[in-house]
């Protein structure tokens, strides 16, 4: 009887050792976008990784990542404009193929999509009214109810909450409606990743300044889902060889490095009013 046992379990896990030592069965993702000759990328307003010009296209760090990204594939780049908070659900149900928005790799959006190697780091910082410091600026910012408008689900968010825990978090659904409450007077500072805060400054030097120095420091990537295990392994080899080769060395100087680019798109770099 023990040795018609031992015998089964032997036979067991030799049936398991011959299934596990098969070679992966490779996913579809990769074939699927070089067949439909398209790579759907999702993205959302998040300057300067994107933004928008007048004549209504696309541009920014991440477009022009990915459109280098589609150009090596021999594919069309097809850019799909959802709200922020609508990524990572839309990706998941399959309305594009990645995220590419300035989306900054957390341990808790990495429970549900997979991030690729980093394209970056970026500091989170704050800028703030002028008129709202006084002469005191670190125990202004640091008092009960002072407003700081934040990107809503963001790591901006989750920083400005770490760091303001007396503060009043106003949260919006974009960045341009977060940019927009500063000037507005509707909040008295922003929280945001650089460069934005850098921007803001610059473009409302009479009114604004820079506080402080980094709040955290998060690392930029696009976002895929699990199981197109072929794209991601073709992503990250991607952003190894134009990292190597100073491909995305020289996208992310002309983005991050000066703000020149501003004058290319200055009928749209002030906000409206934000919503309420």
């Amino acid at each position: 009887m023990r040795a018609k046992m031992i015998a089964t379990t032997i036979l067991a896990l030799s049936a398991w050792l011959a299934l596990s030592l098969l070679p992966a069965r490779a996913d579809d993702s990769l074939k699927r976008i070089i067949d439909q000759k398209t790579l759907t990328v999702g993205v959302a307003l998040n300057p300067p990784w994107i933004l928008k010009k007048a004549d209504g296209k696309f541009a920014g760090y991440d477009v022009d990542l990915t459109s280098a990204l589609a150009s090596d594939l021999g594919v069309d780049l097809k850019l799909v404009e959802v709200p922020w908070n609508d990524l990572k659900t839309r990706l998941l149900k399959g309305d594009f193929d990645m995220i590419a928005a300035g989306y900054a790799s957390t341990p808790e959006r990495a429970r549900e999509v997979v991030f690729s190697n980093q394209t970056g780091t970026a500091d989170i910082r704050m800028v703030a009214t002028i008129a709202s410091l006084g002469k005191r600026p670190g125990k202004a910012v640091a008092a009960q109810g002072y407003k700081i408008a934040v990107l809503s689900n963001s790591t901006d968010e989750a920083a400005a909450k770490e760091a303001f825990p007396k503060a009043t978090i106003l949260s919006f659904d974009n960045t341009s409606d977060v940019f927009a409450a500063i000037i507005g007077g509707d909040a008295q500072a922003m929280v945001a990743t650089s460069p934005t805060p850098q921007m803001a400054a610059r473009l409302y030097d009479a009114k604004l300044t820079m506080v402080g120095g980094p709040l955290l420091r998060t690392p930029e990537a696009f976002a895929m889902r699990p199981d197109d295990v072929r794209l991601i392994q073709y992503v990250n080899n991607w952003i190894g060889a134009r990292t190597a080769d100073g491909t995305i060395g020289g996208v992310r100087r002309y983005w991050f490095g000066s703000f020149k680019w501003m004058l290319r798109f200055d009928t749209s770099a002030k906000p409206e009013p934000a919503k309420q």
